[in-house]
């Protein structure tokens, strides 16, 4: 069991540091907490309680961190020592003591201390002496870390740049939601019309354009704030000069706020217009998705992520947040659809088993138990030798995978040539990321082919059990072709026989199987030629196939009913995680059922006997005889 210490001065109760701690159990983790917290309640009032109360706190709670973490390095030996949020100046400290005693060190870079001090706060000036230290302080934290976690993947872009780290220091942990309190409620009475934001009244929110939008609602709609916090007096001042129709509450218990988010028929989530902004997706946003409530937010890039999931209006416009609300409380039917697509994005993408499997991966890179190279499904190990060998024989000098799921197969590229992947669904980007991070020649885009530039080319361009989910498979191709240079290869792989096409296929989002015909087909249409075309799951595959029918049977029946609730993008989606092997284990054990099946499958390879194909196509006449 892997033994990580959790010290520093953060407080264990704030929200992002339980949601650490209860993954790295998740996790399989002995976690040991020994923090000596300075920092209960808010930090500008402890900040401003007087500086001498504050040195002298500092130093008697630095002093016993220092402690913990030499008794760690003597005694103890965990074999990771975490630091959470804020995590700057406790890294600053841990940071030396762990590299003398050979500890690894990981911090959570929740948020910038810099900025958090200078911008949002507005405590001391950018250019001043403490400014500077700021921003060194947060260089410092990055650079001792072995490795480091924020929250978005546009925070770890900014983070890494302005800590001038390397982006694969970086891992992405989303906040995700308490699964003990942010579930949908099946008894609460939502209260008509009525609209709920709650927050810390920080800049970022925007707070005073969602008051002054409340003077552009109709009249019988209740608009409430919860919370405290540094804005609280200017918002006040606003609500009562123009007087304005909001009713303040003060902060709530976290019991307490579920209540209020469950009576809610339209929460809210921030509005500034500044580029912290920009780049968070704030926990309101994840809790009230996890309660599958409807959500109006600002539209940035960091939410964009979240999709069809919420509704986006331009930040900084209070008649666009208006307008935004009549219209969601004037449509109770597109207000319901809202609400399940709110509750499903969590599921797929933000539930904490989901996030759980970012954080296992932090933790075993950190302690160096996995092995460069990911563990495959079964069914991938089966194609997994063709494929090697189609890639040997043509010793390419780059390779684009597109569709990487979570990065399993691009480990393996990688050792071949340099290596891109891209892969639009955020789940399994998040575990390819952090798979693909420690590997020099590799880097990984969270997108589909659209993030790969028209004058980017490639030897080898592979998509594998990704042209089954494209109704127009043919257009496909013919995008793939064009990121090829002279003479390179698309390396394919698809799922055989439109005669075995059933429970499976259905459920993972497949619009069809490929018969040796149809490729023909198919490359008739494109100006391609097969270059080489291996048969893979010969016997063990029919068997896997068929128990894999079996349990989707069931699965679907339980889960969606006869007809089913998913669309066929959100069955693609999940196809890239379902019965992945996540930890070492699980793939030590998919490799010991498949070895078998790859000695029987090795001589119908050059037949139509498999459950998939492997092939190798190139453009019409670049094929040599």
């Amino acid at each position: 069991m892997t033994r990580v210490l959790i010290t520093g001065t953060g407080d264990p109760t704030f929200g992002r540091n339980q949601q650490i701690i209860r993954l790295l159990e998740h996790a399989g983790c002995r976690v040991t907490v020994r923090v000596h917290s300075m920092w209960k309640g808010d930090k500008t009032d402890a900040v401003s309680a007087g500086k001498v109360s504050l040195a002298l706190r500092a130093f008697r709670q630095y002093v016993r961190v220092i402690g913990a973490t030499v008794s760690a390095g003597v005694r103890r030996r965990p074999d990771v020592v975490m630091v959470l949020h804020p995590s700057q100046i406790d890294a600053v400290i841990v940071g030396p003591l762990c590299k003398v005693f050979r500890l690894p060190l990981v911090i959570d870079f929740f948020v910038s201390l810099r900025e958090t001090v200078v911008e949002d706060r507005g405590l001391i000036s950018g250019t001043s002496i403490g400014g500077r230290l700021l921003r060194r302080c947060d260089q410092l934290a990055a650079q001792l870390s072995t490795r480091v976690i924020t929250d978005t993947p546009e925070d770890a872009d900014f983070f890494s740049s302005t800590t001038k780290t390397p982006r694969h220091k970086w891992s992405v942990v989303w906040v995700s939601a308490n699964p003990s309190i942010y579930v949908p409620s099946t008894d609460a009475t939502v209260i008509p019309r009525s609209v709920l934001f709650y927050g810390t009244y920080i800049p970022l929110q925007g707070i005073e354009h969602i008051v002054r939008a409340s003077a552009l609602m109709p009249a019988d709609v209740s608009v409430t704030l919860i919370g405290s916090g540094q804005e609280r007096e200017r918002i006040e001042a606003i609500i009562r000069e123009e007087r304005l129709p909001v009713t303040l509450i003060d902060s709530v218990s976290e019991e307490e706020l579920e209540q209020h988010i469950a009576r809610a028929a339209v929460c809210l989530g921030v509005f500034g217009d500044g580029p912290k902004t920009a780049r968070v997706i704030p926990n309101k946003v994840f809790q009230c998705l996890a309660m599958g409530k409807a959500i109006i937010t600002g539209d940035t890039p960091a939410i964009a992520t979240l999709g069809d999931a919420v509704v986006t209006v331009p930040v900084a416009d209070p008649k666009a947040i208006a307008d935004a609300v009549s219209e969601l409380l004037g449509n109770d039917e597109r207000r319901h659809e809202l609400e399940i697509r709110a509750r499903q994005k969590f599921v797929d993408h933000f539930d904490e088993r989901v996030v759980g499997g970012t954080m296992t991966d932090v933790i075993a890179r950190v302690i160096g138990r996995d092995s460069a190279v990911a563990p495959l499904t079964i069914m991938a190990r089966l194609r997994e030798p063709y494929i090697s060998k189609s890639i040997r024989s043509i010793r390419p000098s780059n390779v684009l995978e597109v569709g990487a799921g979570q990065g399993a197969m691009g480990t393996r590229l990688a050792q071949f040539a340099p290596y891109v992947g891209v892969e639009p669904d955020t789940a399994s980007a998040g575990v390819a990321m952090q798979r693909l991070a420690l590997i020099e020649n590799a880097s990984f885009r969270n997108g589909g082919i659209e993030r790969v530039s028209a004058d980017e080319k490639f030897d080898v361009v592979c998509a594998f059990e990704v042209l089954e989910h494209i109704e127009d498979d043919a257009g496909a191709v013919l995008q793939w072709l064009s990121h090829l240079r002279e003479g390179g290869t698309l390396l394919l792989s698809v799922p055989a026989h439109q005669r075995r096409y059933g429970v499976s296929d259905r459920a993972v989002g497949h619009f069809r199987r490929y018969d040796a015909s149809t490729i023909d087909d198919l490359c008739d249409r494109t100006g391609c030629e097969v270059v080489s075309r291996y048969s893979y799951g010969a016997i063990g595959g029919h068997a896997l196939e068929s128990v894999r029918n079996a349990v989707l049977k069931r699965r679907g029946d339980i889960e969606f009913g006869t007809s089913g609730h998913h669309d066929v993008a959100q069955r693609t989606a999940a196809s890239g995680r379902l019965f992945q092997p996540s930890t070492r284990w699980g793939g030590a054990l998919t490799a010991v059922i498949a070895a078998p099946m790859r000695l029987v499958q090795t001589p119908f390879a050059r037949t139509s006997v498999g459950v998939g194909w492997v092939v190798a196509l190139r453009r019409r006449g670049t094929v040599k005889a």
